[in-house]
């Protein structure tokens, strides 16, 4: 199949994260394949050029007939103990897009994700875990960016970790107790994203005005196409 199929990875992979992407596909003005998250949240693809609104059948149909690899395959494999039924190690299996859709959901060894929440430890996997944020752990409130930035308030207190779901991220935040000699508000918060399925960078500030109570946080998204360097959170 690796002979047959020798650019097949690059192929379905989006242009602009580099993730792999399934059908149906979009491409930018330049024919290359965007991923649905990138044509939602970046506005154009990291060539610079804008995204074509409608999907390309005839990539969906070529796509479609063949067979493609788990993108986790280089992944180690969790111990679960025993064997699962169902579950396969997939390092050298070839999948229908049908087929991987389904893998990725229920039969994969090698996209395990436990839960980061405190005293939580749920085992779920890579593309299911936010399932298990908003079921478990919500209602957790969503955060509408304008265009590429997220404004909103925290509490300056000390408090337990706050998730917020922001463009395609689920954000952990927390905050340390503040002193009075604490001049570097930001070095009071810390903010993880916990969606080990988004592929964007984002970079983050927080101010406060004196005797606030609250911390203003505003997020804020890379853009790809103009942003050769990222700072990684």
């Amino acid at each position: 199949m690796d002979a047959l199929c020798p650019e097949i990875e690059r192929l379905v992979a989006c242009y602009t994260c580099g993730g792999q992407s399934l059908p149906p596909y979009q491409l930018c003005v330049e024919a290359h394949v965007a991923c649905p998250a990138c044509t939602k949240y970046q506005s154009r693809c990291a060539c610079g050029c804008r995204f074509l609104k409608r999907s390309n059948t005839t990539l969906d149909w070529l796509v479609s007939a063949m067979k493609l690899r788990c993108k986790y395959r280089a992944n180690g494999m969790m111990d679960s103990g025993s064997p699962v039924p169902g579950q396969v190690d997939c390092a050298n299996e070839w999948y229908t897009v049908e087929e991987l859709r389904d893998h990725y959901r229920t039969g994969c060894m090698r996209n395990l994700f436990t839960c980061p929440m405190k005293n939580c430890g749920y085992v779920a996997r890579v593309d299911t875990i936010t399932n298990h944020y908003d079921t478990d752990h919500g209602p957790l409130p969503r955060i509408s960016p304008d265009l590429n930035c997220a404004t909103f308030q925290l509490p300056a207190k000390r408090q337990a970790e706050t998730i917020k779901k922001i463009f395609n991220g689920y954000f952990m935040f927390s905050v340390k107790p503040q002193r009075r000699w604490h001049k570097d508000i930001n070095s009071l918060l810390s903010m993880q994203n916990i969606n080990p399925s988004d592929r964007f960078h984002y970079t983050y500030t927080a101010t406060q005005e004196s005797h606030q109570k609250m911390l203003t946080v505003t997020v804020s998204l890379v853009e790809t196409y103009s942003s050769p360097t990222y700072n990684i959170l």
